[in-house]
Protein backbone atom coordinates (compact mmCIF):
# COMPACT_ATOMS: atom_id res chain seq x y z
CA UNK A 1 0.00 0.00 0.00
CA UNK A 2 1.53 3.35 -0.97
CA UNK A 3 2.66 5.51 1.91
CA UNK A 4 1.18 8.99 1.94
CA UNK A 5 3.98 10.77 3.75
CA UNK A 6 7.66 10.39 4.45
CA UNK A 7 8.59 12.49 7.45
CA UNK A 8 12.32 11.90 7.71
CA UNK A 9 14.21 13.04 10.80
CA UNK A 10 17.99 12.98 10.59
CA UNK A 11 20.68 13.67 13.15
CA UNK A 12 20.51 17.35 12.23
CA UNK A 13 16.74 17.71 12.23
CA UNK A 14 15.51 15.49 15.04
CA UNK A 15 12.78 17.37 16.88
CA UNK A 16 11.51 14.52 18.99
CA UNK A 17 12.53 14.14 22.62
CA UNK A 18 15.70 12.36 23.68
CA UNK A 19 13.46 9.64 25.08
CA UNK A 20 11.95 8.98 21.65
CA UNK A 21 15.40 8.80 20.04
CA UNK A 22 16.56 6.48 22.81
CA UNK A 23 13.54 4.24 22.23
CA UNK A 24 14.35 3.95 18.52
CA UNK A 25 17.98 3.15 19.30
CA UNK A 26 16.91 0.52 21.82
CA UNK A 27 14.78 -1.09 19.13
CA UNK A 28 17.73 -1.01 16.75
CA UNK A 29 20.36 -2.53 19.02
CA UNK A 30 18.01 -5.25 20.23
CA UNK A 31 17.80 -6.60 16.66
CA UNK A 32 21.48 -6.19 15.80
CA UNK A 33 23.65 -9.31 15.99
CA UNK A 34 26.20 -9.45 18.75
CA UNK A 35 29.73 -9.05 17.34
CA UNK A 36 31.62 -12.33 17.52
CA UNK A 37 35.00 -11.04 18.64
CA UNK A 38 37.52 -11.96 21.29
CA UNK A 39 37.46 -8.47 22.74
CA UNK A 40 34.42 -8.78 25.01
CA UNK A 41 31.63 -11.03 26.10
CA UNK A 42 28.23 -9.52 25.49
CA UNK A 43 24.99 -11.00 26.73
CA UNK A 44 21.59 -10.68 25.16
CA UNK A 45 19.41 -9.47 28.02
CA UNK A 46 17.56 -6.17 28.15
CA UNK A 47 20.18 -4.53 30.36
CA UNK A 48 22.78 -4.98 27.62
CA UNK A 49 20.41 -3.53 25.02
CA UNK A 50 19.79 -0.55 27.29
CA UNK A 51 23.51 0.04 27.80
CA UNK A 52 24.14 -0.33 24.06
CA UNK A 53 21.52 2.30 23.26
CA UNK A 54 23.02 4.63 25.85
CA UNK A 55 26.53 4.18 24.45
CA UNK A 56 25.36 4.87 20.91
CA UNK A 57 23.49 7.97 22.05
CA UNK A 58 26.49 9.20 24.05
CA UNK A 59 28.93 8.65 21.17
CA UNK A 60 26.57 10.38 18.73
CA UNK A 61 26.45 13.45 20.98
CA UNK A 62 30.12 14.17 20.22
CA UNK A 63 31.18 16.32 17.27
CA UNK A 64 32.91 14.73 14.29
CA UNK A 65 36.46 15.92 13.59
CA UNK A 66 36.74 17.11 9.96
CA UNK A 67 39.44 15.46 7.89
CA UNK A 68 42.27 17.75 6.82
CA UNK A 69 43.98 16.70 3.61
CA UNK A 70 47.12 18.61 4.64
CA UNK A 71 47.33 16.57 7.85
CA UNK A 72 46.63 13.34 5.97
CA UNK A 73 49.51 14.16 3.61
CA UNK A 74 51.80 15.12 6.48
CA UNK A 75 51.02 11.84 8.20
CA UNK A 76 51.96 9.87 5.09
CA UNK A 77 55.01 11.92 4.18
CA UNK A 78 56.41 11.57 7.73
CA UNK A 79 55.40 7.93 7.93
CA UNK A 80 56.72 6.01 10.90
CA UNK A 81 55.48 3.39 13.31
CA UNK A 82 54.78 6.08 15.88
CA UNK A 83 52.87 8.19 13.34
CA UNK A 84 50.66 5.21 12.52
CA UNK A 85 49.98 4.67 16.22
CA UNK A 86 48.97 8.27 16.67
CA UNK A 87 46.52 7.91 13.80
CA UNK A 88 45.28 4.60 15.21
CA UNK A 89 44.61 6.36 18.51
CA UNK A 90 42.68 9.06 16.66
CA UNK A 91 40.60 6.48 14.78
CA UNK A 92 39.91 4.65 18.02
CA UNK A 93 38.12 7.79 19.25
CA UNK A 94 36.66 9.10 15.99
CA UNK A 95 35.22 6.03 14.31
CA UNK A 96 32.73 5.13 17.08
CA UNK A 97 31.43 8.72 16.91
CA UNK A 98 30.93 8.51 13.15
CA UNK A 99 29.33 5.06 13.21
CA UNK A 100 26.99 6.08 16.04
CA UNK A 101 25.79 9.11 14.06
CA UNK A 102 24.99 6.86 11.09
CA UNK A 103 23.04 4.55 13.43
CA UNK A 104 21.01 7.47 14.79
CA UNK A 105 20.24 8.63 11.25
CA UNK A 106 19.11 5.15 10.22
CA UNK A 107 17.12 4.71 13.43
CA UNK A 108 15.28 7.97 12.77
CA UNK A 109 13.89 6.86 9.40
CA UNK A 110 10.13 6.35 9.09
CA UNK A 111 8.97 2.74 9.19
CA UNK A 112 8.14 2.71 5.45
CA UNK A 113 11.85 2.79 4.67
CA UNK A 114 13.51 1.59 7.87
CA UNK A 115 11.58 -1.67 7.88
CA UNK A 116 12.63 -2.66 4.37
CA UNK A 117 15.13 -5.52 4.42
CA UNK A 118 18.00 -3.51 2.85
CA UNK A 119 17.79 -0.79 5.51
CA UNK A 120 17.44 -3.41 8.25
CA UNK A 121 20.70 -4.88 6.94
CA UNK A 122 22.34 -1.45 7.08
CA UNK A 123 21.18 -0.93 10.67
CA UNK A 124 22.55 -4.28 11.77
CA UNK A 125 25.86 -3.78 9.98
CA UNK A 126 26.47 -0.31 11.43
CA UNK A 127 25.48 -1.50 14.91
CA UNK A 128 27.83 -4.47 14.62
CA UNK A 129 30.74 -2.29 13.48
CA UNK A 130 30.09 0.21 16.29
CA UNK A 131 30.11 -2.54 18.91
CA UNK A 132 33.27 -4.14 17.52
CA UNK A 133 35.11 -0.81 17.66
CA UNK A 134 33.87 -0.10 21.18
CA UNK A 135 34.71 -3.62 22.34
CA UNK A 136 38.25 -3.30 21.02
CA UNK A 137 38.63 0.07 22.71
CA UNK A 138 37.33 -1.37 25.99
CA UNK A 139 39.70 -4.33 25.78
CA UNK A 140 42.65 -2.19 26.95
CA UNK A 141 44.85 -3.24 24.04
CA UNK A 142 45.51 0.41 23.20
CA UNK A 143 46.21 1.54 26.75
CA UNK A 144 49.95 1.94 26.11
CA UNK A 145 49.30 4.48 23.34
CA UNK A 146 49.47 8.17 24.16
CA UNK A 147 46.21 10.02 23.33
CA UNK A 148 46.05 11.97 20.07
CA UNK A 149 43.29 14.44 19.36
CA UNK A 150 44.16 14.94 15.71
CA UNK A 151 45.97 12.89 13.06
CA UNK A 152 49.25 14.09 11.63
CA UNK A 153 50.08 16.71 14.27
CA UNK A 154 53.54 16.82 15.83
CA UNK A 155 54.46 13.41 14.53
CA UNK A 156 57.61 12.06 16.15
CA UNK A 157 59.92 10.55 13.56
CA UNK A 158 61.27 7.97 16.03
CA UNK A 159 59.90 4.49 15.40
CA UNK A 160 58.52 2.31 18.13
CA UNK A 161 59.04 -1.17 16.77
CA UNK A 162 58.16 -3.17 19.85
CA UNK A 163 56.53 -6.53 19.27
CA UNK A 164 53.49 -5.37 21.21
CA UNK A 165 53.07 -2.28 19.06
CA UNK A 166 53.41 -4.22 15.82
CA UNK A 167 50.94 -6.85 16.99
CA UNK A 168 48.38 -4.21 17.92
CA UNK A 169 48.81 -2.46 14.57
CA UNK A 170 48.16 -5.67 12.67
CA UNK A 171 45.28 -6.58 14.98
CA UNK A 172 43.57 -3.22 14.54
CA UNK A 173 44.12 -3.35 10.78
CA UNK A 174 42.38 -6.74 10.71
CA UNK A 175 39.43 -5.20 12.55
CA UNK A 176 39.27 -2.28 10.09
CA UNK A 177 39.52 -4.67 7.14
CA UNK A 178 36.63 -6.75 8.50
CA UNK A 179 34.56 -3.57 8.87
CA UNK A 180 35.54 -2.54 5.34
CA UNK A 181 34.32 -5.85 3.95
CA UNK A 182 31.07 -5.61 5.88
CA UNK A 183 30.21 -2.21 4.39
CA UNK A 184 31.32 -2.68 0.79
CA UNK A 185 27.69 -3.10 -0.30
CA UNK A 186 26.23 -0.13 1.58
CA UNK A 187 25.45 1.73 -1.63
CA UNK A 188 23.66 -1.28 -3.10
CA UNK A 189 21.62 -1.68 0.09
CA UNK A 190 20.54 1.96 -0.07
CA UNK A 191 19.75 1.78 -3.78
CA UNK A 192 17.73 -1.40 -3.19
CA UNK A 193 15.81 0.20 -0.30
CA UNK A 194 15.06 3.33 -2.30
CA UNK A 195 13.91 1.22 -5.27
CA UNK A 196 11.40 -0.45 -2.95
CA UNK A 197 10.26 2.97 -1.72
CA UNK A 198 9.87 4.16 -5.32
CA UNK A 199 7.49 1.31 -6.05
CA UNK A 200 5.32 2.42 -3.15
CA UNK A 201 5.59 6.07 -4.20
CA UNK A 202 4.89 5.62 -7.91
CA UNK A 203 2.76 8.76 -7.82
CA UNK A 204 5.80 10.91 -6.90
CA UNK A 205 8.29 11.94 -9.56
CA UNK A 206 10.79 13.40 -7.09
CA UNK A 207 11.90 12.45 -3.59
CA UNK A 208 10.93 14.69 -0.72
CA UNK A 209 13.49 17.15 0.60
CA UNK A 210 13.69 15.00 3.73
CA UNK A 211 14.77 11.96 1.71
CA UNK A 212 17.38 14.00 -0.14
CA UNK A 213 18.66 15.45 3.14
CA UNK A 214 18.93 12.04 4.78
CA UNK A 215 20.71 10.42 1.84
CA UNK A 216 23.14 13.32 1.46
CA UNK A 217 23.94 13.35 5.17
CA UNK A 218 24.28 9.58 5.44
CA UNK A 219 26.38 9.23 2.29
CA UNK A 220 28.61 12.13 3.33
CA UNK A 221 29.24 10.47 6.68
CA UNK A 222 29.72 7.06 5.08
CA UNK A 223 32.29 8.48 2.68
CA UNK A 224 34.19 10.15 5.52
CA UNK A 225 34.47 6.77 7.24
CA UNK A 226 35.66 5.17 4.00
CA UNK A 227 38.40 7.75 3.57
CA UNK A 228 39.60 7.52 7.18
CA UNK A 229 39.73 3.73 7.17
CA UNK A 230 41.07 3.42 3.62
CA UNK A 231 43.84 5.98 4.24
CA UNK A 232 45.02 4.29 7.43
CA UNK A 233 45.03 0.81 5.86
CA UNK A 234 46.86 2.09 2.78
CA UNK A 235 49.50 3.84 4.90
CA UNK A 236 50.02 0.74 7.01
CA UNK A 237 50.45 -1.43 3.93
CA UNK A 238 52.90 1.08 2.48
CA UNK A 239 54.90 1.25 5.72
CA UNK A 240 55.16 -2.50 6.20
CA UNK A 241 55.66 -3.08 2.43
CA UNK A 242 52.80 -5.52 2.31
CA UNK A 243 51.51 -7.04 -0.91
CA UNK A 244 49.27 -4.48 -2.62
CA UNK A 245 46.81 -7.19 -3.60
CA UNK A 246 46.20 -7.97 0.07
CA UNK A 247 45.34 -4.38 0.91
CA UNK A 248 41.87 -2.93 0.97
CA UNK A 249 40.15 -2.24 -2.34
CA UNK A 250 38.03 0.20 -0.38
CA UNK A 251 39.44 3.26 -2.10
CA UNK A 252 41.80 1.97 -4.74
CA UNK A 253 42.01 2.33 -8.49
CA UNK A 254 44.47 0.70 -10.89
CA UNK A 255 45.21 3.84 -12.85
CA UNK A 256 48.36 5.13 -11.20
CA UNK A 257 51.60 3.80 -9.85
CA UNK A 258 51.07 2.94 -6.19
CA UNK A 259 54.57 4.16 -5.32
CA UNK A 260 53.55 7.79 -5.87
CA UNK A 261 50.63 7.64 -3.48
CA UNK A 262 50.47 8.87 0.08
CA UNK A 263 47.89 6.51 1.49
CA UNK A 264 44.84 6.92 -0.75
CA UNK A 265 45.95 10.40 -1.90
CA UNK A 266 47.98 10.94 -5.04
CA UNK A 267 49.76 14.33 -4.80
CA UNK A 268 50.59 14.39 -8.53
CA UNK A 269 47.94 12.26 -10.18
CA UNK A 270 48.06 11.89 -13.96
CA UNK A 271 44.53 13.16 -14.66
CA UNK A 272 44.52 12.09 -18.30
CA UNK A 273 45.45 8.52 -17.35
CA UNK A 274 42.64 8.47 -14.80
CA UNK A 275 40.16 9.72 -17.43
CA UNK A 276 41.28 7.01 -19.85
CA UNK A 277 40.88 4.35 -17.17
CA UNK A 278 37.39 5.57 -16.26
CA UNK A 279 36.42 5.69 -19.95
CA UNK A 280 37.54 2.09 -20.43
CA UNK A 281 35.42 1.02 -17.45
CA UNK A 282 32.44 2.95 -18.86
CA UNK A 283 32.90 1.42 -22.33
CA UNK A 284 33.06 -2.05 -20.78
CA UNK A 285 29.74 -1.55 -18.96
CA UNK A 286 28.21 0.00 -22.11
CA UNK A 287 29.17 -3.03 -24.21
CA UNK A 288 27.90 -5.40 -21.52
CA UNK A 289 24.52 -3.66 -21.67
CA UNK A 290 24.09 -3.35 -25.44
CA UNK A 291 26.29 -6.33 -26.46
CA UNK A 292 26.27 -5.59 -30.22
CA UNK A 293 26.73 -1.80 -30.11
CA UNK A 294 30.20 -0.28 -29.85
CA UNK A 295 30.41 2.71 -27.47
CA UNK A 296 31.40 6.25 -28.47
CA UNK A 297 35.08 7.11 -28.14
CA UNK A 298 36.41 9.62 -25.63
CA UNK A 299 38.56 12.50 -26.89
CA UNK A 300 40.68 14.47 -24.39
CA UNK A 301 42.06 17.95 -25.03
CA UNK A 302 43.87 20.52 -22.93
CA UNK A 303 43.08 24.21 -22.78
CA UNK A 304 45.62 26.44 -24.55
CA UNK A 305 46.85 27.97 -21.29
CA UNK A 306 47.95 24.50 -20.15
CA UNK A 307 50.44 24.31 -23.02
CA UNK A 308 49.68 20.70 -23.88
CA UNK A 309 51.62 19.51 -20.83
CA UNK A 310 50.66 16.41 -18.87
CA UNK A 311 48.19 17.51 -16.20
CA UNK A 312 49.11 16.41 -12.70
CA UNK A 313 46.87 17.35 -9.81
CA UNK A 314 46.44 16.23 -6.18
CA UNK A 315 43.35 14.00 -5.86
CA UNK A 316 41.93 10.95 -4.14
CA UNK A 317 41.95 8.87 -7.36
CA UNK A 318 39.08 6.57 -6.37
CA UNK A 319 36.72 9.49 -5.78
CA UNK A 320 37.52 11.18 -9.10
CA UNK A 321 37.34 7.83 -10.90
CA UNK A 322 33.80 7.34 -9.54
CA UNK A 323 32.70 10.76 -10.80
CA UNK A 324 34.33 10.34 -14.22
CA UNK A 325 32.92 6.84 -14.67
CA UNK A 326 29.36 7.96 -13.90
CA UNK A 327 29.50 10.96 -16.23
CA UNK A 328 31.19 9.12 -19.10
CA UNK A 329 28.84 6.13 -19.09
CA UNK A 330 25.84 8.50 -18.98
CA UNK A 331 27.25 10.44 -21.94
CA UNK A 332 27.96 7.28 -23.92
CA UNK A 333 24.46 5.94 -23.36
CA UNK A 334 22.79 9.28 -24.20
CA UNK A 335 24.83 9.65 -27.39
CA UNK A 336 24.09 6.14 -28.64
CA UNK A 337 20.37 6.29 -27.87
CA UNK A 338 19.97 9.79 -29.35
CA UNK A 339 21.66 8.91 -32.66
CA UNK A 340 20.23 5.38 -32.86
CA UNK A 341 21.52 2.01 -31.67
CA UNK A 342 21.71 0.78 -35.25
CA UNK A 343 24.64 3.16 -35.97
CA UNK A 344 28.16 1.80 -36.34
CA UNK A 345 29.86 4.97 -35.07
CA UNK A 346 28.98 7.95 -32.91
CA UNK A 347 30.26 11.46 -32.18
CA UNK A 348 33.03 11.49 -29.59
CA UNK A 349 32.43 12.27 -25.95
CA UNK A 350 34.71 15.27 -25.46
CA UNK A 351 36.73 15.92 -22.30
CA UNK A 352 38.53 19.23 -21.84
CA UNK A 353 40.96 20.09 -19.04
CA UNK A 354 41.51 23.70 -17.99
CA UNK A 355 43.03 25.49 -15.03
CA UNK A 356 41.61 28.43 -13.10
CA UNK A 357 43.28 31.59 -11.85
CA UNK A 358 43.23 30.15 -8.32
CA UNK A 359 45.07 26.99 -9.35
CA UNK A 360 42.00 24.77 -9.37
CA UNK A 361 41.25 22.33 -12.19
CA UNK A 362 38.12 22.04 -14.34
CA UNK A 363 37.26 18.81 -16.12
CA UNK A 364 34.49 19.41 -18.67
CA UNK A 365 32.71 16.42 -20.24
CA UNK A 366 30.56 17.24 -23.27
CA UNK A 367 28.38 14.85 -25.22
CA UNK A 368 26.10 15.00 -28.27
CA UNK A 369 23.32 12.98 -26.71
CA UNK A 370 20.40 15.34 -27.23
CA UNK A 371 20.46 16.99 -23.83
CA UNK A 372 17.72 16.89 -21.22
CA UNK A 373 14.21 18.33 -21.45
CA UNK A 374 13.77 21.79 -19.87
CA UNK A 375 13.35 21.56 -16.12
CA UNK A 376 15.26 18.28 -15.77
CA UNK A 377 18.71 19.75 -15.10
CA UNK A 378 18.13 19.81 -11.32
CA UNK A 379 16.46 16.38 -11.16
CA UNK A 380 19.53 14.29 -12.13
CA UNK A 381 20.97 15.11 -8.70
CA UNK A 382 17.90 13.57 -7.03
CA UNK A 383 18.55 10.09 -5.64
CA UNK A 384 15.35 8.70 -7.15
CA UNK A 385 15.94 10.17 -10.62
CA UNK A 386 16.82 7.97 -13.59
CA UNK A 387 16.23 8.26 -17.32
CA UNK A 388 16.24 4.47 -17.61
CA UNK A 389 13.06 2.78 -18.76
CA UNK A 390 10.73 1.74 -15.96
CA UNK A 391 10.83 -1.76 -17.46
CA UNK A 392 14.47 -2.12 -16.40
CA UNK A 393 14.56 -4.23 -13.25
CA UNK A 394 17.84 -4.52 -11.34
CA UNK A 395 18.46 -7.91 -9.75
CA UNK A 396 19.99 -6.62 -6.51
CA UNK A 397 20.59 -10.04 -4.85
CA UNK A 398 22.52 -11.32 -7.89
CA UNK A 399 24.44 -8.06 -8.13
CA UNK A 400 25.43 -8.26 -4.46
CA UNK A 401 26.57 -11.86 -4.91
CA UNK A 402 28.75 -10.87 -7.88
CA UNK A 403 30.37 -8.04 -5.93
CA UNK A 404 30.85 -10.32 -2.93
CA UNK A 405 32.93 -12.61 -5.12
CA UNK A 406 34.90 -9.81 -6.84
CA UNK A 407 34.69 -6.59 -4.79
CA UNK A 408 37.35 -4.92 -6.94
CA UNK A 409 34.93 -5.02 -9.89
CA UNK A 410 32.61 -2.62 -8.11
CA UNK A 411 35.45 -0.09 -7.98
CA UNK A 412 36.04 -0.47 -11.71
CA UNK A 413 32.34 -0.34 -12.49
CA UNK A 414 32.20 -3.93 -13.73
CA UNK A 415 29.11 -5.97 -12.78
CA UNK A 416 27.22 -2.71 -12.30
CA UNK A 417 24.25 -1.90 -14.56
CA UNK A 418 24.64 0.87 -17.14
CA UNK A 419 21.63 2.73 -15.74
CA UNK A 420 18.66 2.49 -13.41
CA UNK A 421 20.22 3.04 -9.97
CA UNK A 422 19.30 6.71 -9.67
CA UNK A 423 22.31 7.17 -7.36
CA UNK A 424 25.17 7.89 -9.76
CA UNK A 425 24.95 11.65 -10.30
CA UNK A 426 23.73 12.38 -6.78
CA UNK A 427 26.71 10.63 -5.19
CA UNK A 428 29.09 12.10 -7.78
CA UNK A 429 28.07 15.63 -6.80
CA UNK A 430 28.50 14.71 -3.14
CA UNK A 431 31.97 13.27 -3.81
CA UNK A 432 32.99 16.40 -5.73
CA UNK A 433 31.84 18.66 -2.90
CA UNK A 434 33.44 16.67 -0.09
CA UNK A 435 36.69 18.64 -0.30
CA UNK A 436 35.41 21.94 -1.65
CA UNK A 437 34.84 21.10 -5.32
CA UNK A 438 31.57 20.82 -7.23
CA UNK A 439 29.76 19.18 -10.14
CA UNK A 440 27.40 21.17 -12.39
CA UNK A 441 25.38 20.34 -15.50
CA UNK A 442 24.47 22.50 -18.48
CA UNK A 443 22.09 20.95 -21.00
CA UNK A 444 20.98 22.15 -24.42
CA UNK A 445 17.81 20.28 -25.49
CA UNK A 446 18.30 18.68 -28.89
CA UNK A 447 22.08 19.03 -28.71
CA UNK A 448 23.81 17.59 -25.65
CA UNK A 449 24.89 17.97 -22.04
CA UNK A 450 28.01 19.53 -20.58
CA UNK A 451 29.17 18.44 -17.12
CA UNK A 452 31.84 20.42 -15.27
CA UNK A 453 33.84 18.89 -12.42
CA UNK A 454 35.55 21.58 -10.36
CA UNK A 455 38.54 20.21 -8.44
CA UNK A 456 40.10 22.22 -5.63
CA UNK A 457 43.72 21.81 -4.64
CA UNK A 458 43.49 19.22 -1.89
CA UNK A 459 46.36 20.55 0.23
CA UNK A 460 44.18 23.46 1.38
CA UNK A 461 40.93 21.55 1.91
CA UNK A 462 39.13 20.05 4.88
CA UNK A 463 36.19 17.68 4.84
CA UNK A 464 32.80 19.33 4.37
CA UNK A 465 30.63 17.72 7.06
CA UNK A 466 27.45 19.55 6.04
Amino acid sequence: MPCSTCSFKTINTITTSRTAVHTRLLSTVSTAPSPQTDYSERGHDNSHDERDAQRIQLAASHTETPLSIAKCLKLGQSLSSKALFKNLSFLNKELPVRFSKRIVELSSLPSELKETQPFQDLLRNYSTSFHELQSYSDSGRLSFLSPSSDPGEDVDQDDNNSLQATAVQREYADLLQAITNRHKQDMLCMAHGISILKRYQSNRSRPSEEIQHFLNSFNRGRLGIRIMVGHHLALQHQFYHLDEHSSSAYLSTPSSAQSRRVGIIEPECDIEALILNASQSAQFVFFQHYSTVFPPNVHIEHAKEMGGKKVRFPVVPALLHHILFELLKNSMRATAEFHGLEKTSYPNVEVKLSSTSTGDLNVVIKDHGGGMPPGHVVQPFDYMFTTASSTICIDFPSLMTAIEKKPQNAVLGENLPLCGFGFGLATSKLYARLFGGDLTLHSIPGSGTEATIRLRRLEDQIEQLE
